[in-house]
């Protein structure tokens, strides 16, 4: 820490929130837009909090430039003592999201860094430090950043800025009543390329799946919360009305349940007659999922107590079979009672070849 630059005013923040520490037990929440140092910032008050004493919780959910833990997590760190750059790696608990970006996963991101932070409380940290994502702008970021904060109810919202970019939130904050600082930028925050970033996941994904196994799951003994597969009425196609038939497919699985109907096929064909199976069925909506495009999705794998026990990415899900094949590291499988369905497809647990739609309403 002592090469990097760092303003005048951190050290004064850092020892306020301190003293405010020695009286009560707080959260305070780290907000900036990409590139504004936040993570820097984060490890320097951690470094300097834990030389006083302090038990620092430091919980990152900057899902997709993770310091602790994997893209797509939150995960959550305990530190003591000053921490070695390495100790960053080796994460106390994480909870899996499913995104690299809270877009598209906004409940997920929320209900992640709430688990987090309770469990940091839980271990006695004195100060919980929450490392946030670039997301800042716009209508969805603004309504979603206000959740976060009315969640949490942090003691201190520390607000990174180069000149007046994130305003059109603290304005708001500060008439609600909540307590923020403003400080600006290290003059040595470099800006890194979406490439660069991009790297910066792949070496994150080969760090975690560098122990990882092929591993076969019972379908029945697992839910996906995504659909309802394994939870409803299986149908035979062969017997379905003459008028609904669906010819031509390799593999085809149907499940009905109420008023849902799941399809899983290699496939989806536009001559697969969606509307005469919602009437023939009596069903209002059609959910699908391709078996195809569903390798090397990543999912997050719970336990009974809705833990993420870890992460795996699919090798190929055949409810037929009742076999759900994954690429995982987490090695007590038969203890996973959720698996939960990401956007991100990561190959061979090394690098992210693409984003998908896995469950599509039809």
């Amino acid at each position: 820490m002592n090469t990097i630059d760092m303003p005048g005013e951190w050290e004064q923040v850092a020892d306020r929130i301190k003293q405010d520490a020695k009286t009560r037990v707080v959260t305070c929440i780290v907000i900036g837009k990409i590139d504004s140092g936040k993570s820097t910032f984060c490890k320097y008050l951690t470094n300097t909090w834990t030389a006083s004493g302090i038990r620092v919780g430091y919980v990152d959910s900057d899902l997709g430039q993770s310091t602790i833990g994997p893209p797509t997590t939150v995960g959550l760190k305990l530190f003591k003592t000053p921490p070695h750059q390495h100790d960053y790696s080796n994460l106390f608990d994480l909870h899996f999201v499913g995104n690299t970006s809270p877009e598209g996963f906004l409940l997920q991101t929320l209900h992640a860094v709430k688990k987090m932070v309770d469990k940091s409380r839980q271990q006695g940290s004195q100060i919980t430090l929450v490392d946030t994502t670039g997301f800042i702008d716009g209508p969805v970021a603004r309504v979603f950043k206000l959740h976060k904060i009315e969640m949490l109810r942090p003691q201190w919202i520390v607000a990174l800025q180069a000149e007046d970019e994130m305003e059109h939130l603290l304005k708001g904050y500060e008439k609600m009543g909540w307590r923020v600082l403003r400080l600006t930028c290290s003059k040595e925050v470099v800006t890194r390329s979406q490439a660069e970033r991009q790297r910066y996941r792949n070496e994150r994904y080969k760090a975690y799946f560098k122990s990882a196994k092929v591993i076969d799951c019972s379908i029945n003994k697992v839910v996906l919360p995504s659909c309802i597969l394994g939870t409803g009425q299986k149908i035979n196609p062969l017997e379905l009305p003459k008028e609904i038939c669906i010819h031509g497919t390799q593999y085809l699985y149907l499940e009905k349940c109420g008023s849902e109907l799941l399809i899983i096929i290699d496939r989806l064909d536009e001559s697969i007659p969606y509307y005469k199976l919602k009437g023939g069925l009596n069903v209002t909506s059609i959910s699908s999922l391709e078996r195809l495009e569903l390798k090397d999705l990543i999912v997050g794998l719970n336990d009974r107590d809705r833990n993420t026990m870890g992460l795996g990415t699919i090798i190929d899900l055949d409810p037929l079979a009742d076999k759900l094949t994954l690429f995982t590291p987490v090695q007590d499988i038969q203890k996973v009672t959720t698996v939960y369905l990401g956007n991100t497809k990561v190959e061979q647990g090394e690098r992210e070849c693409g984003r998908i739609r896995a469950v599509r309403y039809l």
